[in-house]
């Protein structure tokens, strides 16, 4: 039997059959200590299992959520920044021009995206 199950008590308290199980001390008894450790452990698992696992998850997943946010948000400016230095050595003259590219594009993003969106009713 492995070790952290939970035999049926008619099962423990069956006759030996002659040749002792892991269960049964040397002298063919049975080892109550070991068959209780057994049942406490069993239940400490799935009480844990049950109260302790689902906190676990949920945290886990917030922390991944915020690290993967945090991530996101990084990216976007470090890519920001990139496509306005890649724009100022693209386009001739002085950095306003690289800004007038960029906000023109932002701005008919942004008009775009308003004009998709659903009017409140």
């Amino acid at each position: 039997m492995a070790v952290g199950s939970i035999r049926s008590m008619s099962t423990l308290a069956a006759p030996s059959s002659g040749t002792p199980s892991p269960e049964e001390g040397p002298d063919g008894r049975n080892d109550w200590a070991t068959a209780s450790i057994d049942w406490v452990v069993d239940v400490v698992e799935r009480f844990r299992s049950v109260t302790t696992q689902p906190a676990v998850t949920v945290i886990r997943a917030v922390v991944h959520g915020a690290f993967v946010a945090f991530c996101l948000v990084a990216a976007l400016v470090l890519g920001s920044i990139g496509v306005f230095r890649l724009l100022d050595v693209a386009i001739p003259g002085e950095s306003w021009s690289a800004h007038l590219v960029l906000g023109a594009t932002l701005f008919a993003l942004g008009t775009w995206f308003w004009s998709r969106r659903t009017p409140r009713s």
